[in-house]
């Protein structure tokens, strides 16, 4: 076991330095005494019409993996700068029930409900006896039953981006008994999330395209060309359906696109625009190097914030589930 885990660990980190590290090293240019990577941001590059980038990617940085906080610690700011960085508050959960209005969904955002407890709830409940139907003692599963909590958050995800309890038994190795009941669990708890995908995956078979953010068209040929028999997609079609689908939710993504055109329209006619620089964005968080002055700081927190809060668009206006973000800073991006 040791041997194994031993030849893991270099492999893990055998990827870190290949993939990244030697990235750094050959695409990295000299300014003013400090080194830059310089990635080309893409349009078009990905199905959901988000940015994608080049020579190096930095849109693939592993800021959640073991090493995460390492590859990060090779980004400093210059002398009398910050980073700084400003992620979407669950934007995808938000705009999913948002998208869907599904109820369950919704709630977690106007009745204080914790998503990974109430899913937990669903899939295990018959192994918590003592936690009912209430706000309160479905939360309480975050300290009472911390395991079940944690356990229901990879078929969660597996799910929600249209797997099958096959899936959980392929990638999470669940029994076939399990992994079934968490899928019939799954999709009584967000049932009117499935009859959402639905009217998408049968809007997608009577145009050839599907609608995402701001009006992005995502082609579906193969769904515009194939028969729906008894509630069933002929196989070949149904991975480019499970694509479409996520598409819609993701592509709001867009929104941090949209929130930086903002930033910078403001900072065009500010006193600021020389003391912030968007730098990055990468999925939906975007990145800044930012003038070491608190007048700086608290004009880009203000602003930044604001920008990102924007759901002044029909499809996503809502009053019970608002968009939310956050600024943090740091000399380097893993001391934000």
């Amino acid at each position: 076991t040791k041997i194994l885990k031993s030849i893991q660990s270099i492999n893990e980190v055998q990827k870190i330095l290949n993939t990244f590290i030697s990235a750094f090293e050959e695409l990295s240019h000299e300014s003013n005494g400090n080194h830059w990577l310089s990635g080309n941001l893409k349009l078009g590059g990905t199905q959901s019409g988000r940015l994608s980038s080049n020579s190096p990617n930095m849109q693939n940085l592993p800021s959640n993996s073991k090493y995460g906080k390492a590859v990060k610690s090779c980004f400093i700011a210059p002398e009398g700068w910050l980073i700084g960085g400003a992620d979407f508050s669950s934007l995808e959960d938000r705009i999913n029930a948002i998208l869907t209005q599904d109820p369950n969904k919704i709630k977690v955002y106007t009745d204080g409900f914790d998503g990974h407890c109430l899913r937990a709830f669903s899939y295990f409940g018959d192994q918590m006896p003592d936690i009912i139907d209430t706000v309160k003692s479905i939360n309480s599963i975050e300290t009472k039953y911390e395991a079940l909590r944690q356990k229901s958050k990879q078929p969660t995800f597996a799910l929600t981006y249209l797997g099958t309890y096959i899936t959980l038994m392929k990638n999470l190795g669940m029994t076939e008994e399990e992994a079934r009941s968490i899928e019939d669990n799954y999709h009584k708890l967000y049932e009117v999330s499935d009859e959402f995908s639905d009217g998408q995956i049968d809007l997608a078979m009577e145009h050839g395209w599907i609608e995402c953010a701001f009006g992005l068209k995502l082609r579906t040929p193969l769904l515009r060309d194939t028969i729906k028999s008894k509630n069933h997609i002929v196989y070949a079609a149904s991975a480019e359906g499970r694509s479409a689908v996520n598409a819609v939710t993701q592509s709001w993504g867009l929104l941090i696109n949209r929130a930086l055109i903002d930033i910078v329209n403001r900072l065009i006619i500010s006193k600021f625009r020389r003391n912030i620089a968007p730098i990055n964005t990468i999925h939906d968080a975007g990145y800044f190097l930012i003038k070491d002055d608190t007048d700086t700081i608290d004009w880009l927190n203000r602003n930044l914030i604001e920008a990102m809060e924007w759901n002044d668009h029909p499809k996503i206006k809502s009053s019970d589930v608002p968009m939310k973000a956050e600024l943090t800073i740091g000399k380097s991006w893993d001391k934000q």
